[in-house]
């Protein structure tokens, strides 16, 4: 019980700690900063060696967020094609990878764990992908994800009328497809890897969905639709863990980005 216990905490206290990183940066608060690296010193001295990697993956993905923020914020809105405005503003997630690739290289810790064919037979569980009423395959469970998001978004994108698909259909196409696949890298790719050697599975979806849902809002969005992505992101973790796989979570991820975008949602 002593042991189940100390690892809740560990998790929780982890869990709070990477939570306070991505606000921070976003909010760009010193305050929060200097609470941030105090709980860093305090999990690094009084965890094991696994909280330690995590204090080092939390480093080294807040210098890449911090510099995809400034690159998004003062670099890419000189361009003035919107279309490669967009796609710059979204590659330059990449500068987000590069700090845990190299902590991976020399760690020896696994970068992209779940760079590989998925397993579609897999079984998932709904709601809470490891238990629930329900239970089906993995690729069920997608074609039924997507069956769902292009119902409710289909009234939305024949609102906007032929003539505004037809004006945006190429940032549709750039936006979607580089902000999915560079944000499932980042955290069902890279984050999701090594939390889940660091965590556990379930901890370290639950870490990535809330991250994920709260660093939308550097990109406009209020604190309650991040909190609603972030639910997203729990479906995204759990049937990458569930295929030991993105591609399912880079799928859904790019219909769902091409859906809210023709339904005029992010287009700015």
């Amino acid at each position: 019980m002593v042991i189940i216990g100390r690892k809740l905490i560990r998790n929780a206290a982890s869990l709070c700690l990477f939570i306070l990183l991505v606000i921070t940066i976003q909010i760009k608060s010193y305050p929060l900063a200097g609470l941030w690296i105090l709980g860093s010193v305090l999990l690094w001295i009084f965890f094991d060696k696994s909280i330690k990697a995590f204090v080092m993956t939390n480093l080294c993905f807040g210098i890449g967020f911090f510099f995809y923020l400034y690159a998004a914020t003062y670099w890419t809105v000189h361009i003035e094609t919107k279309e490669l405005s967009v796609f710059f503003n979204r590659f330059s997630l990449v500068m987000v990878l590069i700090p845990m690739a190299l902590l991976s290289r020399f760690s020896g810790s696994p970068f992209l764990k779940y760079w590989k064919k998925p397993v579609w037979d897999e079984m998932i569980s709904f709601p809470f992908i490891w238990s629930g009423f329900h239970q089906t395959k993995v690729k069920t469970f997608l074609i039924i994800a997507l069956t769902v998001n292009v119902l409710i978004f289909t009234p939305f994108v024949i609102g906007k009328g032929w003539p505004f698909i037809k004006e945006i259909w190429l940032l549709t196409m750039i936006f979607s497809l580089t902000n999915a696949i560079f944000e499932e890298l980042i955290w069902r790719g890279a984050l999701l890897s090594s939390f889940s050697e660091q965590l556990g599975e379930k901890w370290a979806v639950v870490v990535t969905s809330l991250g994920f849902g709260l660093q939308h809002y550097s990109l406009g969005f209020p604190w309650a639709v991040c909190i609603a992505f972030s639910i997203g992101g729990l479906f995204y973790g759990g049937i990458t863990i569930k295929s030991k796989s993105i591609v399912p979570s880079i799928i859904w991820h790019i219909t769902l980005n091409i859906l809210m975008f023709l339904s005029g949602l992010i287009i700015k």
